[in-house]
């Protein structure tokens, strides 16, 4: 029975033949285990060799089952994992198209081989007999089958390779329609059978489901009858007992042409129900019985029953089972676990069926053989070696392929070369072409995000015109963005989509959807528009379709439509394939994207199906014959189109490689290979170019000094022997490529150390090739070294000739010349009025270097002039700080070589630590500017923008109107200005010197680098100077300012910092203790959304608040700067321990709550608990003096609900909290609850409104500020959140309190909607709010936020700032303004901010959109001083919370103190007090005695014995008048009780 030979799918590189059907063994041998997924293809898929006609298997069994849903999945596995750990070689196969069943049938083999080998070592460790162990097993071999010579050969061939192929099996997919005729799916059967032991095939859905209610064609058992296999049914037994005999003869008799030859009942429910069972279904067989196998006229046998056992069941999801590697479909599994899942399903199986009965079954399949009828499998079997290289994306992600279609590329000769794009950081070398298959993009939309080098590999292959076919997965990730169910576990995001950046292909979105689109089709290629595809036009092919999402629009910010695709957006892509769905009344339609040689649809195509169409395509790159199957066509394409076969140059200058990519397409196609060092742009690096030169030192990574060391070492080598190995090139990489052209540089004596090493390699690489004598005779070696601006416009022209690309060289020139020409004819105009500033530029700080060459000709081209008087084409020199004081430029501009503005700023303190550099007038006037080196530091086209961005910031020439904002939006990064403050006296004119000018000039030496911003942060608003020579101009106004400040630890040992957080609490207090405003954080959720209950005090720097500005201020009274703050003074972080009345679980950890200041005390009310699902209510107080917490205790018989997300204000003149809005975990809300702090008692105002009022709709996630707009008036400000059934809201409500006198007059209410004119903020949620001032001096500030209709994610949010001025009139109508902020602290939703005086905001923690925000050791400070519209304060920080120390003796009532002490109980009772108080029938005896215990004892509390809550004594309630709340033992006569009219009553007069 055995056999062995090479076929596809690894079969082909030593798949063997595991022992025949009476157990005999194998050797071991070695297992490289997959990275993720449980696949046949490693570091290599294996060219195919010929395979030898040899004999199919004599065991071969079809599983089918009645319906999907019985278990037939799970009971093929465990037959595949049980035979396979006998030591059979098993060959799985699987009807229909399915992919996921297969992969387990693979693991399933995988792990029973595995486990076979684990067990034949065991026996020969423990016998130590392993040759009369393989003797034993070639006699029982030889007993068992009367096997021929062959025979025998192939078998021991099969024991070596056992291990080896067992662990590489492929399963594969027959489906007799898919494949396009029967003879193709009955010759992959026979073709991949060959070598197997055991074929064990799985069915699709029921037996008799087929492509229509009657027709068998596509059924499992049509495949049953065209493969003569006989069926094993499974039928669900758990509903059932005689009847499963029943559905077994009504399947077999349904289709009598078919051989059943066994039933398998799945979940049954004890050894009597499977005797039941197996009785009906024998005696339907006995004698004349109708249930018969048609093919040994046997009965049809009972082979066994398995328990319902639900560890036993494969877990699924939205495209059928999990993978093989996970256990839930949520967490991935390790390999070990994976398989002892396998092996459990293996021993059930063992244990509860008939094993033996099945191998014999299967030896009674009938060999048919192969016809090879079809087109794909006439293909000649003798090929060469293969032609093409072939990339195939294989993970967890990609994992959807039809082992056919692999096979056929590679007997079209194709070299297949795996890939992961979750963790191949690029693709591999010298691809002809990509195949891309589906699986789960979705799930591992994050990791694929992260990879960012490979995704722009692949868009940069496709752009190069490289060819990819993609099949829906694959589809997906070549979209621009996938939408996916957001991952956060936060209440807020549930239900909402998270966007993932994928390769950008194609300018499409995918969004995933719960609803299925399956269905076969007809698949025909189209050549739609002029469009090109890689399939020959006409050609047809069938197919499935099967995902759970949709083509969306690429602009989905706004909204997701349900719509289709964008057609704007996508007709440039010509649908590539013409689709008939296998569907009732279906009608063709185009389906698909393509761009340049990219192809991508939904659809799975099987490449055995196709069939030509009328056009015959021209000779194969192969055979030079016409291709004839689908994967010809798609090697000819790749081969074709793939780009290194048409590259032929390498470039090792930075410059030549950015004229070659500004030159187009044609020259970009030409470049093969670039140095590390080419970086722009940044597709340069990307395949299919290769890296064939590196630089031993990363200088991006490096400081100046370092820098310069290095190149003196480098230089020192220069007079050794041989290459001196400053740079690294890639022999092997050149020899691959065979450059016919080479781009280099022989220049700059300063950084230059390449020539020698690039010349060396080159000159080998002839030597080599033994083509010439001659060090450049076939290789064209090109210098590219431009020093002037003309120099460049040389090197574009001679790069363009060498490549070809003449036209489009002298194009490119003429753009770049007429660009100077308009900025050259506006410095003329100015010439007259105003003199070409001077310009100093620094192209090193340690050493000072000026870089000159074309730097001089830039200079002079933006109508400036080099300060140097250097001019073009001079050498880059050393220069000391005497010439640049001499010098005396206008503008200092530093762009050190090879450096960005950030690495720049972090090395600026080494001009800052000098003193000559603030000599300078230009360091003064706050002339300095960073750029980016890309514009200037290299001799190519940017050269141009550089010029552009000198003239817009010095001379005023703006970019031409059409590439401003493009320009602009580039420029944002690369050009900031250094801000000094100048504030000119007011008897200043323009015509002040410079000693006028100095005093009133502010800097901050230490602090240099946080004084520069971008010049074009604003692209409509760009900071320009325009400097004249020799003269100096005020600096243009700023306006807003944002900053962020340090905090440190407490000096406390141990000390830590907050958790980062979001969805928290901070507010100011000033407690008694302090002699500053400081800020008090609770609350919140983490980083891991663990809700927290944790309290923190940020303690005020030691000059105040005030001094947490990062600028000096001037004294106009003395002008004198006010003091820099010191070390040691900036804000401190404090974490508080706290206390809690005894017995009392505070305080609740929760997140999105309500928090307020309320005198000492702290009121906290609402939010969210620990499992993020439930709303609380859970009102409870901190004492600021004292830090304890209790719970707020209220009279009466109503409150507030749980909600989460409501506003919470606190109103000083009536001594009341006011609460409104929230989110109760079903509706928003819009009820008003007023909190009398007086009685401590809830009120539902809303429920007093007349219906006529105008009033708020319910909404959350809002904010609301208390405005004291007078002595008698107060306003509660209500802005922004969700309003139910709208969404985002920009609505700004008031609710207005009048104060007045008596108690009924604090529910007069006058709700309205306040009317503003001018641009309004965003509607927006999750926002904060503070207010300053008091009356018209009042201003509400609201800061980020979150709109979900602009998407979810970090693209959600909303990063701006808006202040309102404030009008007590409310006809009178309020103005927003924005604020002109910008920075990160903007860029979050979720956070809390305070106002600390009249003019600064702190805010801290937040949600950026993808996880709580990191703010390290700082916080943000919004500073409102220096916006135009708003005056400095005349107060101090204290009048916007003033002391509370004045009112404590006013408001005694709220000046409670609680004692964290241990409380009385009725333990601590002596024993005879205790029973005394049991015997009596007084009522209250025994809490009685506990209050006369805690009085003796001078306790403040006691535990309630029937209640179980703590409660005052009197030693506690005498330390302050009556609080009114009714306390059980008040010593006052409970004379402030409401109701009580004064006057003094027992505690029997009042309801307890």
């Amino acid at each position: 029975m055995r056999s062995n030979s090479s076929n596809n799918c690894n079969k082909e590189s030593g798949r063997s033949n595991s022992p025949p059907c009476n157990g005999s063994t194998t050797t071991n041998s070695t297992h490289k285990p997959n990275d993720s997924v449980e696949h046949c293809y490693h570091e290599s898929i294996p060219t195919p060799t010929p395979p030898t006609p040899l004999r199919s298997p004599q065991v071969a069994l079809l599983i089918s089952g009645t319906s999907s849903g019985v278990g037939k999945t799970t009971i093929t596995i465990g037959l595949m994992a049980a035979f396979a750990a006998r030591g059979y070689n098993v060959q799985p196969f699987k009807c229909g198209p399915d992919f996921l069943d297969g992969m387990h049938h693979e693991a399933a083999v995988e792990a029973g081989s595995a486990e076979y080998q684990r067990n034949k070592i065991k026996k020969r460790d423990a016998t130590g007999e392993e040759r009369k162990e393989m003797k034993d097993e070639v006699e029982i071999d030889a007993d068992a089958e009367s096997s021929s010579l062959e025979d025998e050969k192939q078998a021991e061939i099969g024991r070596s390779n056992q291990t080896y192929k067992n662990k590489n099996v492929c399963c594969v997919n027959l489906d007799s329609w898919m494949m396009g005729s029967t003879d193709a799916m009955i010759s992959s059967y026979q073709r991949h059978s060959i070598g197997a032991d055991i074929c064990i095939i799985e069915g699709c859905m029921g037996l008799h489901d087929s492509k229509d209610g009657t027709s068998e064609i596509g059924s499992t058992a049509h495949i049953a009858k065209l493969l003569n296999v006989p069926v094993v049914l499974i039928i669900d037994g758990s509903m059932m007992a005689r009847s499963t005999a029943a559905m077994a003869l009504g399947y077999t008799l349904l289709d009598e042409n078919m051989r059943m030859g066994a039933v398998i009942v799945n979940k049954v429910g004890g050894r009597v129900h499977r005797q039941w069972i197996k009785e009906s279904i024998e005696k339907e067989g006995e004698g004349d019985g109708r249930l018969k196998d048609v093919g040994t006229g046997r009965p049809v046998m009972f082979a066994g029953a398995l328990p319902n056992d639900m560890a036993a069941s494969m877990p699924e999801r939205h495209l059928g089972l999990t993978m093989p590697s996970e256990s839930d479909g949520k967490a991935p599994e390790s390999r070990t676990s994976s398989s002892e899942r396998y092996l459990k399903l293996a021993a059930l199986v063992e244990e509860n069926l008939d094993l033996e009965a099945l191998l014999e079954l299967g030896r009674t399949s009938i060999h048919i053989t192969p016809q090879f009828t079809s087109p794909e499998l006439s293909i000649s079997l003798s090929y060469s070696t293969p032609s093409c290289r072939i990339g195939i994306a294989q993970d967890a992600a990609f994992c959807f392929y039809y082992r056919d279609n692999l096979h056929l590329l590679q007997l079209a000769g194709a070299q297949l070369i795996p890939f992961s794009p979750l963790t191949t950081p690029h693709l591999p070398s010298q691809l002809d072409g990509i195949y891309m298959g589906g699986g789960y993009p979705e799930l591992h939309a994050a990791a694929l995000e992260r990879n960012v080098s490979l995704r722009s590999d692949i868009k940069s292959f496709s752009e190069a015109g490289g060819v990819i076919y993609a099949e829906c997965g694959g589809m997906m990730y070549l979209a621009d963005k996938i939408y996916t169910p957001h991952q956060d576990k936060d209440k807020d995001k549930k239900g909402q989509l998270e966007s993932r950046n994928m390769c950008g292909v194609f300018p499409i979105a995918i969004r995933m959807t719960p609803h299925a689109k399956m269905y076969y089709a007809e698949v025909e290629f189209a050549a739609y528009g002029d469009g090109v595809s890689i399939f020959p036009k006409g050609g047809k092919c069938r197919g499935q379709r099967f995902h759970f999402s949709e083509v969306v629009e690429d602009n989905i910010n706004k909204a997701i439509p349900s719509g289709k695709t964008n057609e704007k957006e996508l007709e440039r892509l010509p649908p590539p394939l013409l689709v008939t769905p296998l569907l009732p009344g279906a009608e063709p339609e185009y389906e698909g994207f393509s761009v340049r040689n990219t192809v991508a649809s939904y659809f799975h195509l099987h490449f055995s199906s196709y069939r030509e169409g009328k056009d015959k395509p021209s000779s194969s790159f192969r055979t030079h014959t016409a291709p004839t199957t689908i994967a010809e066509h798609f090697l000819q394409a790749a081969v074709t189109h793939s780009p290194h076969r048409k590259s032929y140059a390498v470039s090792f200058v930075s410059a030549a490689t950015e004229i070659i990519f500004a030159l187009g397409t044609k020259a970009e196609m030409a470049l093969a290979g670039v140095t590390s060092v080419c970086d722009y742009p940044l597709e340069a690096q990307y395949a299919p170019r290769q890296i064939v030169c590196r630089s031993p030192m990363d200088a991006s990574s490096m400081t100046s000094e370092e820098v310069e060391e290095a190149m003196k070492v480098l230089k020192s080598k220069r007079n050794s022997d041989g290459p001196p190995g400053h740079w690294l090139v890639d022999a092997k990489a050149l020899a691959t490529i065979q450059p016919k052209i080479a781009f280099v540089q022989n220049t700059c004596d300063i950084c230059d150390a390449s020539a020698d090493d690039v010349l060396y390699a080159l000159d080998r690489m002839e030597e080599e090739k033994k083509d010439s004598t001659n060090r450049s005779g076939n290789i064209d070696i090109i210098q590219v070294a431009p020093t002037t601006l003309e120099g460049t416009f040389e090197a574009i022209e001679t790069i363009a000739s060498a490549l070809n690309v003449t036209d489009q060289g002298e194009e490119v020139i003429l753009s770049y010349r007429s660009r100077l020409q308009r900025i050259e004819s506006e410095v003329n105009k100015l010439h007259k009025t105003q003199p070409r500033p001077t310009v100093l530029s620094l192209e090193g700080l340690a050493p000072l270097c000026t870089g000159g060459h074309w730097l001089p000709d830039l200079k002079y081209a933006s109508g400036c002039k080099d300060a140097l008087g250097d001019k073009g084409g001079c050498a880059a020199r050393i220069i000391t700080w005497e010439e640049i004081l001499t010098a005396d430029p206008d503008i200092l501009v530093l762009s050190p070589c090879s450096a960005s503005p950030a690495r720049t700023l972090s090395e600026i303190h080494l001009l800052a630590s000098t003193s000559e550099f603030w000599k300078m007038r230009c360091v003064q006037r706050g002339h300095v500017y960073i750029f980016d080196h890309g514009c200037f530091s290299r001799s190519g086209p940017r050269l141009i923008e550089g010029v552009e961005m000198m003239a817009a910031l010095f001379r005023n020439i703006l970019p031409m109107e059409q590439d401003r904002s493009r320009l602009y939006e580039k420029w944002s990064k690369d050009a900031l200005k250094y801000e000094c403050r100048t504030e000119m006296k007011e008897d200043c004119n323009e015509n002040c010197n410079d000693n006028d000018v100095s005093p009133a000039t502010s800097h901050c030496t230490t602090e240099l680098a946080s004084r520069f911003r971008s010049c074009f942060k604003d692209r409509s608003n760009i900071n320009i100077d325009v400097i004249e020579n020799s003269s100096f101009v005020r600096d243009k106004k700023v306006v807003g300012a944002l900053e962020f400040c340090h905090v440190t630890r407490c000096t406390i040992p141990g000390s830590e910092l907050p958790f980062d957080r979001c969805a928290h609490c901070i507010i100011p207090v000033h407690r008694r203790k302090h002699k500053q405003l400081s800020l008090l954080l609770f609350g919140g959720e983490s980083q891991n959304t663990t809700r927290l209950d944790d309290t923190w005090e940020l303690h005020a720097p030691a000059h105040g608040w005030s001094a947490l500005r990062g600028v000096c201020s001037v004294d106009k009274g003395t002008d004198k700067e006010a003091c820099i703050p010191k070390l040691g003074t900036i804000p401190t972080w404090e974490k508080l321990t706290c206390g809690k009345v005894a017995g009392e679980d505070v305080p609740t950890p929760r997140s999105n709550h309500a928090m307020v200041a309320c005198g000492e005390h702290i009121l906290v009310f609402g939010g969210w608990s620990v499992d993020n699902m439930t709303p609380l209510s859970h009102c409870e107080l901190l004492h600021s003096d004292t830090l304890c917490w209790t719970h707020c205790s209220t009279r009466g018989s109503i409150e507030p609900g749980p909600r989460g997300n409501p506003s919470l204000v606190y109103r000083r003149g009536s001594k009341s909290a006011v609460l409104f809005g929230g989110w109760n975990g079903i509706h928003a809300l819009n009820d008003l609850w007023y909190l009398d702090m007086d009685v401590w008692q809830w009120h539902n105002i809303s429920q007093e409104r007349p219906k006529s009022d105008l009033w708020p709709t319910p909404r959350t996630d809002h904010t609301a500020v208390l405005w004291e707009a007078s002595e008698e008036k107060e306003i509660m400000l209500v802005f922004g959140g969700n309003i139910e059934g709208v969404g985002p809201s920009s609505e700004l409500w008031a609710l207005g309190f009048s104060t007045g006198d008596g108690k009924s007059s604090r529910y007069i209410l006058d709700w309205h909607q306040v009317k503003v004119t001018g641009p309004n903020p965003q509607a927006r949620t999750s926002h904060t709010a503070a207010i300053v001032g008091k009356a018209n001096s009042a201003k509400m500030i609201i800061v980020g936020g979150t709109n979900s209709e602009r998407g979810t994610g970090p693209g959600s949010m909303l990063c701006d700032a808006w202040v309102l001025h404030l009008a007590a009139d409310k006809h009178v109508t309020q103005t927003w303004i924005k604020l002109d902020w910008s920075g990160s602290g903007l860029d979050r939703c979720r956070h809390s901010m305070s106002a600390v005086d009249e003019n600064t905001l702190i805010w801290w923690g937040g949600y950026d959109g993808a996880i709580a925000v990191d703010d390290g050791i700082g916080i943000w400070r919004g500073d409102l001083r220096i916006a135009g519209e708003i005056q400095p304060s005349t107060g101090t920080e204290q009048e916007l919370i003033s002391d509370q120390s004045g009112e404590s003796e006013k408001h005694t009532i709220l000046q409670e103190r609680w004692a964290a002490e241990v409380p009385v109980r009725e333990e601590d009772l002596p024993r005879e007090v205790a029973e005394k108080a049991s015997r009596s029938r007084l009522p209250g005896a025994l809490y009685k005695a506990i209050h006369r215990h805690a009085v003796a004892l001078n306790r403040d509390t006691y535990i309630d014995p029937a209640s179980g809550y703590s409660v005052f004594s009197s030693v506690y309630l005498k330390r302050s008048p009556c609080c009114g709340n009714g306390c059980r033992h008040c010593p006052h006569g409970h004379v402030n009780v409401p109701g009580r009219k004064h006057k003094v009553c027992n505690d029997k007069d009042l309801d307890w």
